[in-house]
């Protein structure tokens, strides 16, 4: 039984030893690869901007000038041990339209670059301030010279309170921002739905892209409720009595279909 003891012990001592010698060998070839990588010299950037044929608000020109700090700052033939791969991507961010990035070196010596662009799902209209865009993530965007997104305008009174901070974290804004990402997420809504305003006591209004009809929508509660009626409105309703029969539509109240 001692030696059957002994010979495991054996065994398990052997194996330990070849796990840790084949770690070592891992370990000065990541080092070897590392230290060769840093040597190169940067042959090129290569820039990928992802759903670019929907958004059109960043392009490989913005993404070299913020890497270069609009040409003071050389990448392509810098050695990549010259080169901070943490503070590009901090560089990148701090253009609004950048929601991620990721920025790393290949084996053949380029510099890659990918980009994630922050996607609008409305547009805020405010007389006293200049418009502004909410991304899917609840904030809050400025506009692009180069490209305007066809989104739900929002507007109202009771939208500056509203703005002070990310409508998807704050307690108050939540509900409108799902409100919008209901809008966004479903086609026939986004189809539907030109503009959204908010009263200064916080209810909504919806003016439709089809008809000349108000649709009051109350507080941005019972969505799921609220937004039924609103297709019964129009998939059963409007069809029969007429695209431009009421002027006024409230789905606000429980049960029931206002139409005037």
């Amino acid at each position: 039984m001692l030696k059957f003891f002994n010979r495991f012990k054996n065994i398990r001592f052997r194996q330990t030893a070849q796990y840790l010698a084949a770690g070592a060998v891992l370990f000065l070839l990541i080092g070897f690869a590392e230290n060769r990588q840093h040597r190169k010299r940067c042959e090129g950037i290569n820039i990928r901007i992802e759903d670019a044929y929907d958004t059109y608000f960043i392009n490989e020109q913005d993404v070299r000038n913020l890497l270069t700090q609009n040409g003071n700052r050389r990448i392509e033939g810098e050695p990549f041990r010259e080169l901070d791969l943490k503070q590009l991507e901090a560089r990148l961010k701090t253009n609004k339209f950048v929601k991620s990035c990721q920025v790393y070196a290949d084996l053949g010596g380029r510099l890659n670059v990918i980009i994630q662009q922050n996607r609008p799902i409305a547009r805020v209209v405010d007389p006293q301030a200049p418009d502004a865009y909410i991304s899917e993530d609840g904030d809050v965007l400025p506009l692009s010279e180069r490209f305007t997104a066809r989104v739900v305008l929002l507007e109202g009174n009771g939208l500056r309170k509203l703005l002070r901070r990310n409508l998807r974290t704050d307690s108050t804004g939540k509900a409108y921002f799902e409100m919008l990402q209901r809008i966004d997420n479903e086609r026939f809504f986004k189809a539907l739905v030109a503009q959204m305003s908010v009263d200064a006591d916080g209810s909504v209004r919806l003016y439709p892209q089809v008809g000349r009809q108000v649709i009051e929508f109350g507080p941005p509660t019972e969505l799921e409720t609220k937004f039924d009626k609103v297709r019964i409105l129009y998939q059963r309703i409007l069809p029969v009595q007429g695209w431009n029969r009421y002027q006024r539509v409230s789905v606000a109240y429980k049960n029931q279909i206002v139409c005037e």
